[in-house]
């Protein structure tokens, strides 16, 4: 590997960061003290602006070094409601929230760079440091762009990091083109009639037809969509307005995601699930809504900028260490980012062992933190290149 040695120099200190994320994280839109450790520390590297509250609670640094292009390296920072299992000895210290899809570690990444591209200032141009907030419910993106930080600093063109489970720590995984699928959601609620378990005939039961909406809500892929074409549909909550064993209840209240890579789904997949559950509800006498929310759009990386990010990374980690991976159905709202300037959504390897992402024992592996900071610095230095 050719990783850059300034940064290898202080990989404990940014180890010392993850940790102390990792001890204290924060839910969406709640990232107040993460956001202020942040500002703090980009101030102690001599960045020439910062600001805090954009959008939310999001972070922006800026670095100058002359004329040239302006390049943004974006990290997220909120965690999960999920309890840490973690047995290691910086276990989250905040009751039912953890840092179970490695933003902690994405964090302490873009501040490594910050702290070398401060210090060696080996480019032309302008870098902002984009630390975002509410990923995980896909609104941190849309609240910093609302903001108007990109045509703010004339960013041309934007960079992230995720960390992957199962991949090795020294992987580097780009996918040009389609590379995460739109991510939506929807909730069905369902009204019957209830009653007496033992005269079911009196009442109207919203389980048995939330039950067949179930199946036929799973079906719509197998059924009615391309085998070729990538689409998810599940249902991933059901709740009654009964917990007794001898009560028909009311209501049923289902919950699940439609998720897409071909934004010709966009319309009409909503559409078929609504259309099969209004006519089951006809076919069962209730009555029942559906709610659809849209979230990130499908992310898709550009061709020029893959090709440039997977020769920045051949040179740091070689050839064999740098992947062109598959998409994916998981979703990420810097999607949102890509559909305003070009950029690139790369993934770096957590470990084979590593537990998955969103796993109550989830943690970033620390040996990848001066990988992910030299990274993020080559692309600054090549893409800024002094003429």
């Amino acid at each position: 590997m050719n990783l850059i040695p300034g940064i290898v120099a202080f990989h404990s200190e940014m180890i010392q960061w993850r940790q102390d994320l990792h001890r204290h994280p924060e839910l969406c839109d709640q990232e107040k003290r993460t956001a202020r450790n942040v500002a703090k520390l980009l101030e102690s590297f001599g960045l020439d602006e910062i600001k805090q509250e954009v959008g939310t609670t999001g972070v922006l640094g800026v670095l100058r070094n002359g004329e040239g292009p302006v390049i943004g390296l974006r990290a997220d920072m909120d965690a999960l409601a999920i309890i840490d299992a973690g047995k290691h000895d910086h276990r989250s210290t905040h009751e039912g929230v953890t840092h179970a899809c490695g933003h902690d570690g994405h964090v302490a990444m873009l501040l490594g760079a910050a702290k070398y591209l401060a210090a060696s200032r080996r480019f032309r141009g302008t870098v902002v440091f984009v630390f975002q907030p509410a990923e995980e419910v896909a609104t941190g993106a849309l609240c910093m762009l609302a903001d108007g930080f990109l045509k703010q600093h004339g960013i041309e063109s934007i960079y992230t990091l995720h960390s992957l489970s199962g991949l090795p720590v020294h992987t580097i995984s780009i996918t040009p083109g389609k590379a995460l699928a739109s991510v939506n959601s929807f909730t069905v609620k369902i009204t019957g009639q209830g009653g007496h378990a033992g005269v079911p005939h009196l009442a109207r039961d919203p389980i048995v037809a939330g039950a067949a909406m179930v199946t036929g809500i799973q079906s719509i892929v197998s059924g009615r969509v391309d085998p070729l074409d990538g689409v998810v549909v599940s249902v991933t909550s059901f709740q009654t307005s009964s917990n007794t064993h001898n009560v028909i209840p009311e209501s049923v209240e289902m919950r699940g995601t439609l998720r897409y890579m071909d934004a010709k789904y966009e319309d009409d997949l909503p559409e078929k699930v609504r259309s099969l559950v209004q006519g089951l509800a006809a076919a069962h006498d209730v009555m029942a809504s559906f709610e659809y929310i849209k979230g990130c759009p499908a992310l898709v990386n550009p061709e020029k900028e893959c090709r440039f990010a997977m020769e920045v990374a051949q040179d740091l980690v070689g050839s064999s260490n740098v992947i062109q991976g598959s998409p994916v159905m998981g979703g990420e709202d810097f999607a949102f980012y890509l559909e305003e300037i070009p950029g690139v959504f790369a993934f770096i390897g957590n470990g084979e062992d590593s537990y998955p992402l969103h796993h109550a024992a989830f943690d970033f592996n620390d040996a990848a933190l001066p990988i992910g900071a030299s990274y993020f610095s080559r692309i600054v230095e090549k893409a800024l290149r002094p003429a």
